[in-house]
């Protein structure tokens, strides 16, 4: 699906690009769904997690519509953790697509039904726009910045707006690490005392439902700048925010430099309340 003509340069249309990072985590969403269920070829990567066909062709569904549309673009990817192609002479519209083709590989190749596609334009280090597509709900979730989150989809209900009845506070619901390593493991254990703890074992997923209030917040251990870069804007296009373990931003970032270096983060649902959950 690469209908369309090439997209002119000049400084970047947010609106415009959104619309484009959502049609292709719909090409990328709509393409490993037809690989759910099905059994699959799996390999090991260097990090032990687990990739299979799906994922590949899921990639190639969204590097494919986004290259015909800007050719000049850069691309970082979870299968090629590489920027292609190399960088032309400079664009004021330049940006680096961020994408994750099937963000839950674990979850999909054991037909559980928690994976999305996510995929977020870069600009001058920051998210600018970004697109999660959940295939098994039929749920978009996107952002462009500046101009606040918007969800489209069938099966799509927020959750209860924390102390939107007279003043009540329910216990939160937080998302935690599978297994949480030393970096994370006081913060996971003093969550696990005070909250109602989740794991779903899909970033991006958890992000999106976190800005939708279906969770409070969540913690992530080992993620790459693929799952959580389109994640990060639709929190803060909510009214939430995105931090490392210390309550650091993680934007903006050098991408021409990142190597995928785990990005240990804190997402919550209320900006305001951020302190409570970096210093549980």
């Amino acid at each position: 699906m690469t209908g369309g003509a090439p997209v002119p340069r000049g400084r970047p249309d947010f609106e415009a690009l959104r619309a484009l990072a959502a049609q292709a985590a719909r090409a990328g969403g709509e393409t490993s769904r037809q690989y759910f269920g099905r059994t699959l070829t799996i390999r090991r990567k260097d990090d032990d997690s687990e990739v299979s066909e799906a994922d590949h062709a899921a990639q190639s569904a969204v590097v494919e519509l986004l290259r015909h549309r800007r050719p000049h673009d850069a691309f970082l990817t979870e299968e090629e953790l590489t920027l292609v192609p190399p960088a032309p002479p400079p664009a004021d519209d330049r940006v680096c697509w961020v994408i994750d083709p099937l963000d839950g590989t674990r979850n999909f190749v054991r037909h559980i039904p928690l994976y999305v596609c996510s995929v977020a334009a870069l600009y001058q280090g920051v998210p600018i726009v970004a697109a999660v597509y959940d295939p098994v709900r039929d749920v978009l979730y996107s952002a462009a910045r500046g101009q606040g989150l918007l969800v489209v989809g069938p099966s799509h209900c927020s959750g209860p707006r924390t102390g939107a009845r007279a003043g009540v506070h329910p216990q939160p619901v937080v998302a935690i690490p599978s297994t949480p390593t030393e970096r994370t493991r006081c913060i996971a254990h003093a969550w696990l005392d005070r909250y109602v703890c989740r794991s779903l074992g899909c970033t991006a997923l958890q992000m999106a439902w976190v800005a939708v209030g279906k969770l409070d917040a969540m913690l992530a251990d080992n993620p790459r700048l693929w799952d959580l870069a389109a994640g990060a804007l639709l929190l803060t296009e909510a009214g939430g925010a995105v931090v490392d373990v210390t309550g650091e931003s993680l934007f903006p970032l050098d991408v021409s430099a990142y190597r995928g270096e785990p990005l240990p983060m804190i997402a919550v649902r209320e900006a305001v309340r951020l302190s409570e959950f970096v210093s549980p």
